[in-house]
C-alpha cells in the first residue's frame, strides 16, 4: 500500500504569486458539507493502566512488551511531536531513524485549534462513520472537509462541534454536548504529517488502514499492513492510533507483532538451517523471545475466556492448521490487552464474553447494540486466527501470497463466520425440569408458608445457571434478573394477572426479584386489594 500524502495536487494559475497558488481536488466520494465535527476527546477515555507512563495529547499510550509496538488514540497537534519524541528516544541506539505511523481510521480527521475531529452522521451523533471507499478516495475526502470547516469558520470565526460526555461502551448510552469554538486554526491530518516530515522527523512514513470502529479490519486491510511491513527490519517502530486507541489500534498492533515475530523466527531459522546456530539455541531463543508464560488470571480456563464459541470450534476441526494459528494470535491478543498479562486496553477475545455478560443485564432496547459488538467481536477474532493461520504459512516465504488470495482458497470461511457468528446462547433460562419442580412449589395449597423455600430455590437456581460468569456486579445483577423472570413464568394465572396490572400502574418502579416476591405474597391470597 503507497503511504499516505497530500491528497491533492497544486496547480498555478497564470503568473499568480505562491500564496494564490489554488489547490485542485477530485470531487468528494460523498457530501460532508451537513456532517457537523466531533471532538475525538472525551472524558475518562484514558482507560489505560493508571501505573502506565502518560504522555500529554497522547490518550492510553503503550507499548507491547519485547516488540517496537505502539500504540495511542488519537493525538492532538503537540501530541504528535511528544510521542514521536519518545519512540525516537527508546530505539535511538537501535539505530533506525525511520519511523512507522497507522492511522487505523476510515473517518476524516480536521484538527481545529490543534484537537482533533471527525465528522459525524446529524443523524447519528454518536458512531463515527461507516463508509466505504478506497484510501485515495478517504485521503481526498478529508481534504474536502478539511475546506468545508476552513469555509465555516471563516464566514462565522466560530464553528459548531459535538464531544461525548464521557465514554460509554454502549453508543445508546453516550450523551452528546454542544460547544461553539473560537477558531484560532484548523489543518487536515495530511498537513500535520507534511508538518511533522518538515520538522525533525523526515523519515516519518504514514499509512491509512481503513477499519470500521468495532469490527475486523477487512481482508485487503490485512494486505495493507503486510505489505507496509514485510520488507521494514523487525526493529521498525511502528505506531498505531484511532480515535481512543482501542479497538481498531489493538488490531493493527497485534497483526504486526504477529508479522514483526515471523521475520525474526524466519531469520533465526534460517540461521539454524546452515549450522550458524544450533536448533536447540534457535528454539531457546524463540521460547524466551515470543512464548514466554504470561500471568494466569482466575477465569483462564473458562472455555468462553479462551475464545471456545461453536463457530471457532468449527474453524479449528474444518482447517486444522488453524489450531496453530490460533495457538499463535491468542498469544500475541494477551500480550497486547490489559494488564497483568499486557500492557493494553482490550484483550480481542476476552472481550466477546465480557460484552456477552453486559448484554445478559442489560434492558432490552440497550442489548440490541450489545449483540451488534458481540457479532462483530466474534468476527474480528474469527479473521485474526485466519491470518495468523495463513502469516504462519506463508510469511516465512515474504509473503507471495495475499491474504485476500488466501481466503479466496478457504472461500467457505467467509460463510462459516458470517452463518456462525449468531449460534450462543442469548437468553438464559432455567433448565425445563427444575422449572417444574419450582412450578410445583408455588402451586402447593401452604406456598406462602414455604416461600422462603422458594426464594432460596430460585437463586439457586439462578446461581448455577450463571455459574460461568466471574464475581461481581454483571453477576449479581444476571441472577436476579433471571430470578425474577423465572417467578414470573411458574405464577398461577390468577396471581400473575393480579401482579401484572399491579405492574402496570406503575411502570417506573423497580421490578427487580424482590420487589415481586412482596406482590405475590400480597395478591396471593385470591382477595381483591
Amino acid at each position: 500500500m503507497a503511504a499516505e500524502e497530500a491528497p491533492a495536487e497544486v496547480t498555478a494559475e497564470g503568473d499568480e504569486a505562491a500564496e494564490n497558488i489554488e489547490i485542485v481536488l477530485p470531487p468528494p466520494c460523498m457530501d460532508l458539507t451537513e456532517f457537523p465535527p466531533k471532538n475525538d476527546f472525551f472524558e475518562n477515555m484514558v482507560a489505560i493502566d493508571e501505573k502506565a507512563e502518560k504522555i500529554e495529547g497522547a490518550n492510553n499510550f503503550r507499548q507491547v512488551s519485547g516488540f517496537p509496538i505502539f500504540g495511542s488514540g488519537q493525538t492532538t497537534e503537540e501530541g504528535f511531536l511528544k510521542l514521536l519524541d519518545k519512540v525516537k528516544a527508546l530505539h535511538a541506539e537501535e539505530g533506525s531513524e525511520k519511523l512507522l505511523w497507522f492511522n487505523m481510521r476510515k473517518e476524516p480527521i480536521v484538527y481545529v485549534n490543534g484537537n482533533p475531529f471527525a465528522p459525524r452522521n446529524p443523524e447519528d451523533l454518536h458512531r463515527n462513520l461507516d463508509i466505504s471507499f478506497s484510501v485515495e478516495d478517504l485521503d481526498n475526502l478529508e481534504a474536502h472537509y478539511t475546506n468545508i470547516l476552513k469555509a465555516q469558520a471563516e464566514k462565522e470565526q466560530t464553528l459548531k462541534t459535538f464531544r461525548d460526555h464521557a465514554f460509554a461502551e454502549n453508543p445508546m448510552d453516550r450523551e452528546a454536548v454542544e460547544d461553539v469554538l473560537k477558531v484560532v486554526s484548523i489543518k487536515g491530518l495530511y498537513e500535520i504529517y507534511a508538518n511533522l516530515k518538515e520538522n525533525g522527523f523526515p523519515n516519518l512514513t504514514c499509512f491509512r488502514i481503513p477499519v470500521t470502529e468495532e469490527r475486523s479490519a477487512g481482508e485487503s486491510c490485512f494486505d495493507m499492513m503486510t505489505e507496509a511491513l514485510k520488507n521494514e527490519p523487525a526493529s521498525t517502530p511502528c505506531i498505531f492510533t484511532d480515535q481512543m486507541g482501542r479497538g481498531r489500534t489493538t488490531g493493527g498492533m497485534v497483526a504486526a507483532c504477529l508479522i514483526k515475530e515471523i521475520q525474526i523466527t524466519s531469520e533465526l531459522r534460517k540461521m539454524e538451517d546452515i549450522d550458524l546456530v544450533s536448533k536447540s539455541t534457535v528454539d531457546d531463543l524463540i521460547h524466551q523471545k515470543f512464548e514466554g508464560v504470561l500471568p494466569k488470571c482466575q477465569d483462564d480456563d473458562d472455555p468462553f475466556i479462551k475464545g471456545e464459541f461453536d463457530v471457532i470450534k468449527e474453524l479449528l476441526e474444518k482447517v486444522p492448521a488453524t489450531v496453530e494459528g490460533k495457538r499463535k494470535i491468542d498469544h500475541i491478543i494477551d500480550m497486547c490487552g490489559p494488564v497483568p498479562k499486557g500492557t493494553g486496553l482490550q484483550n480481542l477475545r476476552e472481550c466477546i464474553i465480557e460484552t456477552k455478560w453486559k448484554y445478559d443485564v442489560a434492558t432490552e432496547d440497550k442489548q440490541v447494540a450489545w449483540k451488534v459488538l458481540i457479532l462483530n467481536f466474534i468476527e474480528r477474532y474469527f479473521y485474526l486466527i485466519c491470518f495468523a493461520t495463513y502469516a504462519l504459512e506463508h510469511g516465512p516465504g515474504a509473503y507471495q501470497k495475499a491474504f485476500t488470495s488466501w481466503m479466496d482458497d478457504h472461500k467457505e470461511l467467509r460463510t462459516m463466520i458470517e452463518e456462525g457468528k449468531d449460534k450462543l446462547e442469548w437468553y438464559r433460562t432455567v433448565d425445563a425440569a427444575k422449572l417444574e419442580h419450582l412450578k410445583d412449589l408455588i402451586n402447593a395449597p401452604n406456598y406462602k408458608e414455604n416461600l422462603g423455600v422458594l426464594i432460596r430455590t430460585i437463586y439457586d437456581f439462578a446461581f448455577v445457571t450463571y455459574a460461568d460468569l466471574p464475581r461481581g456486579a454483571i453477576k449479581n445483577n444476571s441472577m436476579r434478573r433471571l430470578a425474577a423472570t423465572t417467578l414470573m413464568e411458574i405464577l398461577p394465572p390468577d396471581i400473575a394477572e393480579r401482579v401484572n396490572k399491579k405492574l402496570e400502574e406503575d411502570p417506573s418502579n423497580s421490578h427487580d426479584f424482590l420487589s415481586l416476591v412482596g406482590l405475590v405474597s400480597y395478591y396471593g391470597s385470591g382477595e381483591d386489594h
